[in-house]
């Protein structure tokens, strides 16, 4: 009997990740399904997904926001990835968007963006834009109730570098395009049903405009000190996005 294959998206927030689930309900149908807690704090470590993935197995596809690295270690099945990046700072300003205005069903966001930022890099706060993604994907645990990190933060990003190394495919939100193109690739001998469209559900912003006029309009937005500090606090996943575009713009895009 060949081995079981499944798609496991890891849907970080923010992170185009709407359009992929979408993607992939249009593609499977009820062979996809959604797993994440009540609590939007929990997360789901790989034993935990494991076990989820053992007991659906007419699934092709899962997506998860809280699911963290690393893959689960099976002989039963093998998993084909999904994980999108984006710019941390863009990031921020989306979430504050998202979590300030459409989450509320506000037609304006219930306060600036400068007193969302404020509010959320207070101490022992920030963990939706402070080195969002080094933190999701350096996690240790396999097994057990919570995530576990190494104390030293250049560890942690090291951590990351190196998951997302492993990976066979990984998108940039900010080459949203040819990261489907490349999906397509990744995913179509394994996945024949798989449907690849360009499409953009839940968009807070707007994709026409470059990353660099949106972060010219966002330090004009909060002020040099409180950009600087959004910088700061997003230290670890500015290295991490500069070093996942360079091993982007390093992979030549596969002829048809």
């Amino acid at each position: 009997m060949p081995m079981r294959k499944l798609i496991v998206h890891y849907h970080l927030f923010k992170n185009a990740g709407s359009s992929i689930d979408k993607l992939l309900e249009d593609s499977f149908g009820e062979s996809w399904k959604g797993f994440d807690r009540t609590s939007s704090a929990s997360k789901i470590l790989p034993a935990c997904l494991d076990d989820f993935i053992q007991r659906n197995p007419e699934l092709v596809a899962i997506s998860s926001h809280q699911a963290l690295p690393p893959l689960p270690n099976s002989q039963e099945y093998e998993i084909f990835p999904l994980l999108f990046v984006r710019h941390p700072i863009d990031r921020a300003k989306s979430a504050y968007l998202f979590e300030w205005q459409k989450q509320l069903g506000l037609d304006q966001p219930k306060g600036t963006f400068r007193e969302y930022v404020t509010e959320k890099l207070q101490p022992g706060e920030g963990g939706a834009i402070s080195d969002f993604h080094v933190y999701h994907l350096s996690n240790l645990a396999v097994d057990g109730q919570k995530p576990m990190h190494d104390p030293e933060p250049e560890a942690r990003l090291q951590r990351a570098k190196e998951f997302l190394e492993s990976l066979a495919f990984f998108g940039i939100v900010e080459q949203f395009q040819e990261s489907l193109v490349r999906a397509h690739f990744y995913l179509k001998y394994h996945f024949p049903e798989l449907k690849v469209v360009n499409r953009t559900l839940n968009s807070t912003q707007g994709r026409g405009r470059s990353l660099e006029s949106k972060l010219i309009g966002i330090r004009s937005e909060l002020g040099a000190e409180i950009y600087s500090l959004l910088e700061e606090r997003n230290r670890l996943d500015l290295s991490f996005y500069q070093y996942a575009c360079r091993r982007f713009s390093a992979v030549v895009p596969r002829e048809n």
